[in-house]
Formats: structure tokens, C-alpha cells, sequence
């Protein structure tokens, strides 16, 4: 029979019958099933579901995969939409944004996300218990917009996306910060705090630098002096968190709680030779530690060395640990003039498919020795 047409049967979801007037809603007002034939049509409703929720439920929620399409057929709820710019920390969990739309019987929901692949664009809540029909996308036959097999024009998301807009005179809620949340805060900075630490002291066992010259302090002094101001303060505060007994030096028994509390399995051994490393007048004496100004040129010897390999590593794919010159030339061609001749000689070769260790490379560049 032609598509559009009234279905002359009794039809059943989930073993509940379905009414003519919710069936000829479904089969000839709701925009997205109209031009299926009427086998199509049967067979999804046969894969359909019949869901109940009741006040309070989240039937979906922003940002989670979109899977299903919904219609109402009684209750009523509200459609929320959250702006990208609120507040992780303060915002309450429950807190799904903005209202932007009242949703009753006949009312549909879903089928952005199905037409563009997409997650949810908003939220779903229940207000009054509420009966839906929910059609997988898995279920939808091809022919249909909402079908996975099908992506709508732009034209078509345009117009979806209209439901899905905060409106204009919208602005951000301020939720009070609470004293837990400051705690949450303050626990977050303390972890970013430790994992810097601990990429510092990992940097100094990989490394076999020069500690004790003057020429490595004067280098060191130098990248210090490239931190930010702010990137200065918090590699003090982090030299401050982990000197327990405030005497201005990290010691052996405090370097090794704060690598502990890191979860980084470490030996006294270890952690001696990382400070000999960072000052070799302690010659194995396990009260002797490293000073601020030590830790600060570690941290930003450390610091500008992860910059390098982090950068370089986006070029190796393979996870060889080489790029091509040509590669490394590129990359930084914008920061040529800060490179010295000789740094620069590894890369201006002929053979720019040569391979360069970016590891030892990084090095080069910061005046490490090798």
C-alpha cells in the first residue's frame, strides 16, 4: 500500500496496544516516518519500545551518545540545554542547563542526534510521568532521515539545530563555591603539583647531565629565567609542597614520601643518586638536598625538555623514536633565530629523509650534555 495512508490494524509495542490516534500520529503527522512504505513502517514498530519514566527521570542527557529517537504519547517534561563555558567544579550535578523548551504528548526528541551522528544536543527531564516510543537506530529502516546509513544536508541540520539553541538573552548561573568544592580545587592543583615533581625528578634519572660547573649553572639560570612568571611561582610552590620541614632544601626522606605519594616505586639508592645528580657535593650524605634554586633549574630544564618531545612526538607516528629532518625543520621554522649554528647543522642536511633521535636532539637544543 502507498506510504501515508492509515494503518488498518491492530498494532502492539512491548505488548500494549497501541491506540488508533497515537498510530495515525505516528504514521502520518511525525515528519521523519511519513514517506515510508508501510512494510517499513510495521516492521519498526515491531522494534520499537514503549517506555515509562516518572518525575525526576533523565530519559537522555547532553553530550552522551545519541542512539535513540523518542515521541511522547502522555506526560510531560522539559528539554535543557547547558552552555560550554559553565563552571566543572560549582555547577551542581544535577544542574542540566537552561530550559528551552516544554515538551507533552506528540512532542519527539533525538533526532538531531541520529541525523548528524552527533551526540545529544540537550537534555531531557520528567516533569509528570511520562510514556514514550523509542525507536533504536539500529531499527530505523534506510530509507528514513534517521537512519545511520543516511546524513542529512546542511540545510536539514540547520533547521534541527534550531530546537537545539540557548536563546539570546541567556546568561551563565553563578553557583555559590562551596567549601567542598574549594577543597576539590585545591586537591586538583596539589595532584598537577606531584605529577610535575615527579616528571622533574624522572627527568633528572634519565639524564646524565653535568651538575657542578659553573657553564651547566649559568645554562640552567638561563631557562629559568624563559619560565613565565606564573610557571615560576608554581615551580615554587611545588619545591614548597614537597619540603616538608620548610628548611629550604628537598631531602631524601621528603623526596621519597612525595614520589610515594606520586605512586612512583622508587629506592633510597635512587633517590640518592637523583640528588647527587642535582648537587654533587652531597656525595652520598642522606641529610644534604636539593635547594630551590637546584629544583628550579631542573624543573625548567625539565619543563622546556617535555615541550620538545611532546611536540616532536606528534611527527612520530611509529613511536620510533625518530622524525625526518625535514620533519624537525619544519616544525620549527618559526624559532630558526633562537637555534645556534651547530644545533642547526643537524637538521640542514641534503637528505632531509634523514632520521634524527629526537630524544638526544631535545637535548642539543636545551645545551644538555649528551
Amino acid at each position: 500500500s502507498s506510504s501515508g495512508s492509515r494503518v488498518e490494524r491492530d498494532v502492539s509495542i512491548d505488548n500494549t496496544f497501541i491506540s488508533e490516534q497515537d498510530l495515525d500520529y505516528l504514521r502520518n503527522e511525525l515528519p521523519f516516518f511519513t514517506d515510508l512504505t508501510e512494510d517499513e513502517f510495521l516492521q519498526l514498530l515491531k522494534k520499537a519500545k514503549l517506555q515509562s519514566y516518572n518525575a525526576g527521570d533523565v530519559i537522555i542527557r547532553q553530550g552522551e551518545p545519541g542512539r535513540n529517537f523518542y515521541m511522547m504519547i502522555s506526560g510531560w517534561a522539559e528539554m535543557s540545554i547547558k552552555s560550554r563555558y559553565e563552571d566543572p567544579i560549582s555547577t551542581p550535578p544535577t544542574y542540566l542547563g537552561a530550559v528551552v523548551n516544554q515538551m507533552k504528548k506528540y512532542d519527539y526528541f533525538g533526532e538531531r542526534a541520529l541525523t548528524t551522528g552527533e551526540p545529544y544536543a540537550a537534555s531531557v527531564r520528567v516533569l509528570e510521568k511520562t510514556r514514550c516510543f523509542a525507536f533504536n537506530v539500529e531499527d530505523i529502516p534506510e530509507s528514513c532521515i534517521l537512519s545511520k546509513q543516511r546524513r542529512a544536508t546542511q540545510d536539514v541540520v540547520d533547521q534541527l539545530s534550531q530546537r537545539y539553541e540557548l536563546p539570546e538573552d541567556y546568561y551563565e548561573p553563578k553557583f555559590p563555591t562551596t567549601i567542598k568544592d574549594e577543597n576539590i580545587l585545591e586537591l586538583l592543583v596539589r595532584f598537577q603539583q606531584i605529577r610535575q615533581a615527579a616528571k622533574c625528578f624522572d627527568y633528572i634519572m634519565e639524564t646524565d647531565p653535568n651538575w657542578g660547573n659553573t657553564g651547566e649553572i649559568a645554562r640552567r639560570s638561563f631557562l629559568v629565567s624563559k619560565l613565565s612568571k606564573s610557571q615560576r611561582e608554581e615551580f615554587r610552590e611545588v619545591f614548597n609542597l614537597a619540603d616538608v620541614n620548610q628548611d629550604g632544601k628537598l631531602t631524601l626522606l621528603e623526596m621519597r614520601k612525595f614520589m610515594e605519594s606520586a605512586r612512583k616505586e622508587t629506592t633510597d639508592d635512587v633517590l640518592l643518586q637523583m640528588i647527587n645528580k642535582a648537587n654533587p657535593l652531597a656525595d652520598g650524605a642522606t641529610e644534604y638536598g636539593i635547594t630551590l634554586d637546584e629544583f628550579l633549574g631542573v624543573m625548567a630544564e625539565a619543563e622546556f625538555y617535555s615541550l620538545f618531545i611532546e611536540t616532536f612526538q606528534v611527527l612520530d607516528l611509529e613511536n620510533t623514536g625518530y622524525v625526518r629532518a625535514g620533519d624537525l625543520d619544519e616544525v620549527l621554522h618559526g624559532v630558526r633565530g633562537l637555534i645556534s649554528d651547530d644545533r642547526k647543522s643537524i637538521i640542514d642536511v641534503e637528505d632531509k629523509d634523514v632520521q634524527i633521535d629526537y630524544e638526544q636532539f631535545s637535548k642539543m637544543l636545551l645545551g644538555a650534555g649528551l
